[in-house]
């Protein structure tokens, strides 16, 4: 029995037996059934129904599941209590469930150097707007806007304030808009009616209703918030941007009626609370570098 056969079969079992958390977990769905098969080798038992209209756990699969997760929770403790001192010692996986905003502006020489303090470390990161349900049982650590769980921690956030925005080629060719009304005569760019988690207000400028704005017809949609950023810098239209991620980005674009004020986001930073031994010490260490990249490009953090 292979401690890594073990592994899959709790991701799965955390999963409803889905086999779609393959694409979680970064492998091939073919090398998920090979760790089964292992497993069902070893245990003289089969695991998993292989039927047409779906899979599901065998009744000694069920029976398992449990004792997979004491097995897995006593490995990662006994490489924490047995190891060095050095924490590059320690290896082991980090499932990362964060947007997509987020994972592009993440700066791989900051992951680089991440490596090079611990190289034995495998991050396996997960980007989008909409999270998944296999994303959300599997990952080890949440960097998104996200609800209460029963499931996961949260440690700390970023707090994120929206406004409108355009760039001077733009507001050059069409002019400041002085007023809301003045925004009918403006191209204007959206998301669209993509689904963004926990965050249902991303096209409130488009809306008309509670922030005093018109409802508004975009010349535009497109599903990622850099994109849309990308599209006003190049002229497109006015979009909505928060402040915060406009200075990250150098500060291109210009706001235009600052008097409207946007909604207001919080992106968490979430552990899961079921994490032990080795997975929680890796949470930790991955938790202080991203702090400190945070704190390096000037994104501040709250932890009330």
């Amino acid at each position: 029995m292979r401690i890594q056969s073990v592994y899959v079969f709790v991701k799965l079992a955390e999963n409803n037996c889905d086999f779609n958390v393959h694409k979680v977990l970064g492998i091939p769905r073919s090398s998920m059934w090979s760790y089964i098969t292992d497993l069902e080798k070893t245990l003289g038992k089969k695991l998993i129904n292989r039927k047409k209209q779906g899979l599901s756990f065998t009744a000694a699969g069920e029976e398992f599941i449990p004792y997979a997760r004491k097995i897995y929770q006593a490995y990662e403790e006994s490489l924490v209590s047995t190891s060095h001192a050095d924490d590059t010692k320690i290896e082991g996986d980090i499932i990362i469930s964060t947007t997509t905003a987020t994972a592009i502006q993440w700066s791989m020489g900051s992951i680089k150097k991440l490596y090079s303090e611990f190289p034995n470390l495998r991050l396996h990161i997960t980007s989008s707007d909409a999270i998944s349900r296999e994303e959300e049982n599997s990952s080890d650590i949440l960097i998104r806007p996200f609800g209460d769980s029963e499931n996961f921690n949260k440690i700390w956030y970023t707090v994120y304030h929206h406004g409108l925005y355009a760039s001077p080629k733009y507001i050059k060719q069409m002019g400041v808009p002085k007023s809301p009304d003045d925004l009918l005569t403006h191209r204007l760019v959206g998301y669209g009616e993509h689904k963004f988690s926990y965050f249902e207000d991303i096209n409130w400028h488009l809306k008309g209703q509670d922030y005093g704005l018109p409802k508004l017809k975009p010349v535009l949609t497109i599903n990622s918030t850099k994109a849309i950023f990308d599209a006003a810098r190049h002229g497109i239209g006015i979009c909505s941007v928060p402040i915060e991620s406009n200075n990250i980005y150098g500060g291109e674009l210009i706001r235009v009626l600052p008097n409207i004020t946007g909604p207001t986001t919080k992106t968490f930073f979430c552990t899961r609370k079921s994490a032990t031994g080795r997975t929680l010490k890796n949470i930790d260490i991955f938790n202080n570098y991203f702090k400190k990249y945070l704190k390096q490009i000037g994104v501040s953090i709250c932890t009330d």
